[in-house]
């Protein structure tokens, strides 16, 4: 038997193993810590240093008799535990001492690792022997030893390595930054153990299944494996009132249908995913009431009969639909009446809030009455919104066209479901392969069904409406090559600086960097000041400034200007504004920061020349090479003729379409004089971020000449194709400021950190604003 019994239990090394997805995740966070913990200890010692003298505090005052004792009997029952825990290894579950073994080897290398890099910091301890690598060797040997299969080791295996650590820290063998190192090694060594080589599967066999079965009364004589997703079994059981469908969620698996909805996430919007069920008991309601509303809807779906738990495993037992998948139909007679039905049952699914989200040639099924029913409701939403309806339907037009045609297919949904021009037209605008469930991408993949039913749908004209959902695609690719190139522009800067960014970084005073990530949100306000002012309906500040918190993740994926405009233009829609002057409002907006900018650079560097002793008319000369350098880059990226087409394509209607609203704004002079204090504050809040960057590591410039450094390197970066001008603008800042007299090594730190506090640490802030915005309909 190769699913359980006596093979997982009796068995070293079963053929039938499997790995969790929460252990690679447990094994991320782990080894994450594990590398912050080593890199603290490396580049900044005297921080860790210090926790030696606390816990001498906590612990020292012990007798040390009583210390010696305790530590006595906390080592024996270590061993005690340990040795228990491999014995009932042994008994009952034998791959589990295997990978035990093989955690507790990789632990001691890992442990033996961390002794010699903390002892070349000094940071293991006062006692002779360290306690890192026994401890490592402990807790590797625990977590290799998997006790989620047996939880009444879990309390005294922690229990006793409490009393080891404790007294390990009081006799000082052990640092609290040592004990945590090796916590976080053993951890991270039996978890690598089982993602490596797996863990023995906890789904019931097929005897546990049937037992389970028939104390419910539904006895089954065989289980026939089905196909199945990768979070759960599927049993075809044949039973005395007729076939039933038993599905197991595998314990194991928990988290497959949360990660692929977090991928899912990632790629489309939250509106189109929904929200994911938390736990497997969750997910499998959410499943059966769904298909009760459809049969309530007079939609065939199929009977979920009970849940029942088999251990740790959960059991859905349900009477399928008895009938033929679409994909196994005839696709010649009565091919229109079969797909009228489906989009006729697909109507009433959606008249009661429910969206499938899971359409494809397998779960569309012909009944033998007629009618068409549907399966497969893992994927089901309630309370569904309009975009997840329309999806459902070009899922459905999709599966249809490659059943029967694109034309029978927009025929037979114009019959069954209705339409008109413009829902056709949003339909077109969401036919991609990017939205359709996995499958039916895959079955449609080297076709063109997609192609030909978008065009069937925009009907001759071809035009989509302004209203239409847009689809906007990122390639991985792209991503990648650009985080890429940032980090081997920060490598290649600090090889030929010649210097070593880590003693800098040690060095840096962390209280500037704060007021640099203070400045950074000072920013935010400013840029909802600056839009607030030219919108003619009244809009909160608090509200405002959210959103321009969100395009702090929008210029991850998208040029920084590009990416504030449109979250803003979408932002003033839903707040009742019309398209031409929610558009007009965010670039009056966007012309006049650009003047007042300009205001702003060239005030600065008249007073950089400023003498106390002498008149001046220009600025200095630091400061004069580096507009001389900002403007030589700018006009020869103008004169490139592709330049020259694209500001001639958007300049000139920009100007067109703003220059009446500019005009107004001039003679309101409250609303410009908020306009001109946001951007202050805009541009304010950056210069004190980048001043506090330069003066955590020790360097400094004058405030005029920093305005002309950061304002210039801005520029640049603005001009820059690349998301939040990524590689120009660190290269305008290092550039400028060695220009400027700063150090090299202290201008590459000083622009990392103020990158970091203005571009990246806001990123996932900007990420939650999105979402809250989103869900609240407000972009």
């Amino acid at each position: 038997m190769t699913e359980g019994g006596a093979d997982r239990r009796t068995s070293f090394w079963p053929r039938t193993r499997v790995r969790r997805p929460a252990d690679g995740v447990a094994l991320g966070f782990a080894a994450g810590a594990l590398l912050l913990l080593v890199l603290l200890a490396v580049q900044a010692p005297q921080v860790p240093a210090a926790d030696a003298d606390l816990a001498d505090t906590a612990l020292g005052g012990l007798p040390g008799t009583v210390l010696s004792v305790a530590n006595g009997v906390a080592s024996l029952a270590v061993l005690a535990v340990l040795g228990a825990v491999l014995l009932d290894a042994l008994r009952r579950r034998r791959f589990a001492v295997t990978s035990a073994a093989l955690a507790c080897a990789l632990a001691l290398g890992a442990g033996e690792a961390a002794e010699w890099l903390l002892g070349r910091q000094d940071l293991l301890g006062t006692a002779e022997d360290a306690a890192v690598t026994p401890i490592a060797a402990a807790v590797g040997l625990l977590v290799g030893a998997d006790l989620q299969r047996r939880p009444r080791w879990t309390t005294p295996a922690r229990v006793v390595l409490g009393a080891a650590l404790l007294c390990a820290l009081a006799l000082g063998s052990l640092t609290l930054l040592s004990g945590a190192v090796a916590l976080l090694a053993g951890t991270a060594a039996g978890l690598l153990v089982r993602v490596l080589v797996g863990v023995v599967p906890a789904r019931p066999d097929e005897e546990r299944v049937r037992a389970v079965l028939a104390a419910a009364g539904l006895p089954v004589d065989q289980l026939c494996p089905l196909s199945h997703p990768a979070e759960s079994l599927r049993y075809a059981a044949t039973s005395p009132g007729g076939v039933l469908e038993v599905t197991v969620v595998d314990p194991d698996r928990r988290g497959v249908s949360l990660a692929r909805r977090g991928v899912s996430l990632v790629r489309l919007r939250s509106s189109v995913v929904g929200r994911p069920a938390l736990t497997l008991r969750g997910r499998l309601e959410r499943e059966a009431l769904c298909a009760g509303i459809a049969r309530a809807a007079d939609v065939p779906a199929p009977t979920v009969v009970t849940l029942l738990s088999a251990g740790p495993a959960l059991l859905s037992v349900a009477r399928p639909l008895a009938g033929t998948p679409l994909a196994d139909a005839d696709a010649d007679g009565g091919a229109h009446e079969v797909l009228r039905a489906a989009f006729t049952a697909l109507r009433r699914v959606h008249r009661v809030g429910v969206a499938h989200g899971a359409l494809s040639p397998q779960s569309v099924v012909l009944l033998p009455d007629g009618r068409v029913g549907f399966t497969r409701w893992r994927s089901a939403q309630p309370a569904a919104s309009e975009l997840q309806r329309e999806l459902d339907v070009v899922a459905l037009l999709v599966t249809a066209a490659a059943h029967a045609g694109v034309e029978a297919a927009v025929a037979a949904f114009r019959d069954g479901y209705g339409s008109g021009a413009p829902a056709e037209a949003r339909l077109a605008a969401l036919a991609q392969p990017l939205v359709l469930p996995p499958p039916l991408r895959e079955a449609v993949r080297r076709t063109a069904v997609v192609g030909d039913l978008r065009t069937t749908l925009a009907g001759p004209s071809g035009a989509v409406p302004a209203t239409a959902p847009r689809l906007e695609r990122v390639r991985p690719r792209t991503v990648v090559t650009m985080v890429a190139a940032t980090v081997a522009a920060y490598v290649l800067a600090s090889q030929l600086s010649e210097v070593s960014l880590g003693s800098t970084l040690s060095a840096a005073r962390w209280q500037w960097l704060a007021v640099a990530v203070l400045g950074s949100a000072v920013t935010y306000v400013g840029a909802a000041l600056a839009l607030q002012a030219f919108v003619p309906v009244d809009l909160p500040l608090a509200r405002t400034t959210l959103v321009q918190v969100a395009t702090a993740f929008v210029t991850l994926v998208t040029p920084p200007t590009v990416g504030h405009v449109g979250i803003g233009i979408r932002y003033l829609q839903r707040a009742g504004v019309p398209l031409a002057t929610a558009a007009a409002s965010v670039a009056v907006s966007q012309v006049v920061t650009v003047v007042v900018t300009v205001v702003v650079l060239l005030v600065c560097s008249w007073v950089s020349g400023v003498s106390a002793s002498r008149p001046t008319l220009l600025p200095s000369g630091e400061v004069l090479v580096v507009l001389l350098v900002a403007t030589a880059v700018l006009v020869a990226v103008a004169m490139l003729p592709p330049t020259r087409r694209l500001l001639h394509r958007r300049v000139e209607p920009l100007l067109r379409q703003t220059l009446p609203q500019l005009l107004t704004a001039l003679t309101q002079p409250r609303r410009l004089g908020t306009a001109v204090l946001g951007i202050l504050l805009l541009n304010g809040g950056y210069v004190l971020a980048l001043d506090a960057s330069l003066r955590a590591f020790s360097a400094s410039l004058s405030l005029p000449t920093l305005v002309v450094v950061y304002l210039a390197a801005s520029t640049i970066g603005s001009a820059a194709p690349t998301p939040g001008g990524l590689g120009a603008v660190e290269a305008a800042l290092v550039g400028a400021l060695t220009a400027t007299g700063v150090p090299v090594t202290a201008a590459l730190t000083a622009v990392l950190a103020f990158r970091a506090a203005t571009f990246w640490l806001p990123a996932p802030f900007g990420w939650l604003a999105f979402l809250v915005l989103q869900r609240r309909q407000q972009i």
